[in-house]
């Protein structure tokens, strides 16, 4: 069986989609020992990692997540039902929008705001901006007249569902089976050569993108840091699949490794397709078709 819409959030880019590919990937990755721990050092939606974890026996996620409203909500979404009891007596108004967006803002900025109002204000910002972008500038669906096709609540319309997916993920932190380990998620790859568990994890990085991602995300990287997650992974002794936006400086970073081009829709893009590399270890086995099942496959290095 498969879980529809593991994640609450919507997230730009998110690749659910490609849960099967993954866990095969990892589940079949030549080790000393057993793998047993995912580890998505960029978290954002964990669509896949909630799905490897529901739908494929994935023993144990760990997640970081950089941004902080976002790192607000996974610490109250796995912490109780306190999240989905809130969201479960929400309707969604511009008014709610808009003092959300400001807690955002806020906390973006390093306000000291109480962890479960981030939580909250990022949660509700993600259902009801455009694109799910959990940013202190985003607009609302709809516009601020709201006069578009989709008004504020079109993602909140039921708020039961919502709940429900929150009240998963609550028993999956009491369970320990989902784990927030931070926020600084190259870090998390950097201790994991002689660490002694480095036989035992898979590495799913999907970090924000080259080109982009500085605008599509409150905690883009520059240069320097897609260099230090370039030279993390280069280090990292286990195995490890890694996405990245079409862009040329990606070839330069991961030269030496594997990289396809696979083809990509994008909801964001209103359905067209668009495309993206993956990458994996030069000593890993080498992908024989598109990771989301349909669509090209092109081999680049």
């Amino acid at each position: 069986m498969t879980t529809r819409y593991a994640s609450p959030l919507r997230y730009p880019g998110g690749k659910a989609r490609m849960t099967s590919w993954l866990a095969d990937r990892m589940l079949s990755s030549p080790s000393m020992l057993d793998i047993e721990v995912w580890i998505e050092p960029f978290g954002g939606g964990l669509g896949a990692a909630l799905t490897a974890l529901l739908d494929h026996d994935i023993p144990e996620v760990w997640a970081c997540e950089l941004n902080p409203a976002l790192h607000a909500f996974w610490t109250c979404a796995l912490d109780s039902d306190a999240l989905a009891d809130r969201v479960e007596r929400t309707t969604a108004t511009l008014d709610l929008f808009w003092r959300s967006r400001d807690l955002v803002a806020a906390s973006l900025a390093g306000e000291q705001i109480p962890v479960d109002e981030r939580g909250y204000a990022a949660f509700v910002l993600n259902r009801c901006s455009r694109c799910g972008m959990v940013l202190g500038n985003v607009g609302p669906m709809g516009g601020k007249a709201q006069t578009g096709k989709w008004l504020v609540d079109a993602r909140f319309a039921r708020p039961d569902r919502l709940a429900d997916r929150l009240r998963v993920i609550a028993g999956l932190g009491r369970s320990r089976r989902l784990i927030l380990r931070g926020h600084d998620g190259i870090s998390r790859i950097e201790e994991l050569p002689g660490s002694g568990i480095e036989h035992e994890v898979f590495v799913f990085a999907d970090p924000p993108y080259v080109g982009v991602g500085n605008r599509l995300y409150a905690e883009g990287m520059d240069a320097g840091l897609h260099q230090r997650l370039a030279t993390a992974l280069d280090r990292c002794p286990a195995p490890w699949a890694l996405t990245y936006d079409e862009h040329p400086d990606v070839a330069e970073l991961y030269r030496g490794h594997r990289i396809d081009r696979f083809e990509i829709p994008h909801s964001a893009h209103h359905g067209k397709v668009g495309a993206e590399y993956l990458i994996t270890p030069h000593w890993s086995a080498p992908v024989l078709s598109n990771p989301l099942g349909k669509g090209a496959l092109e081999r680049v290095a």
